[in-house]
């Protein structure tokens, strides 16, 4: 309940809004303020920052797996944010760049294999759904 009270407040400060056309950072320190609010109104016992950083990233891994969408929690910065699109484009770049030479290796094997007229289907089919993306030879 604790990482989906985090999202909720985080989102009711402006998550999903845009400031210059960039995400909006909330603080962390703001959200905690409005969740100790809360949980005071009940006479309940108040939580710590530290608490509120760790439910959100518990909450952006629900919105991940359950949505695709990316937040991400900044324990420097003490602040949360959604993902935009420059920030995306750049880390594709990056997570490519990264897996680049192995991609072109497997590219390499996967040309011998239809060239060889072997059947490497499930090893395709395991890939894609270990990872989600579909691989395809070159025509």
């Amino acid at each position: 309940m604790a990482p989906l009270r985090a999202l909720y407040v985080a989102e009711s400060r402006g998550l999903l809004q845009k400031n210059g056309g960039r995400p909006k950072d909330i603080a962390i320190a703001d959200i905690a303020a409005d969740i100790n609010g809360y949980l005071l109104s009940f006479g309940k016992a108040t939580i710590t920052e530290n608490s509120v950083l760790n439910n959100l990233k518990q909450a952006a891994l629900y919105l991940n797996a359950a949505l695709g969408v990316a937040i991400l929690p900044d324990r420097r910065s003490m602040t949360v944010r959604l993902v935009g699109e420059m920030e995306t484009s750049e880390n594709i770049e990056r997570y490519f760049n990264q897996v680049q030479s192995k991609l072109q290796k497997l590219g390499s094997q996967l040309k011998h294999a239809q060239a060889m007229g072997y059947d490497v289907s499930l090893q395709l089919q395991a890939a894609e759904d270990a990872t989600g993306i579909k691989l395809l030879t070159a025509a």
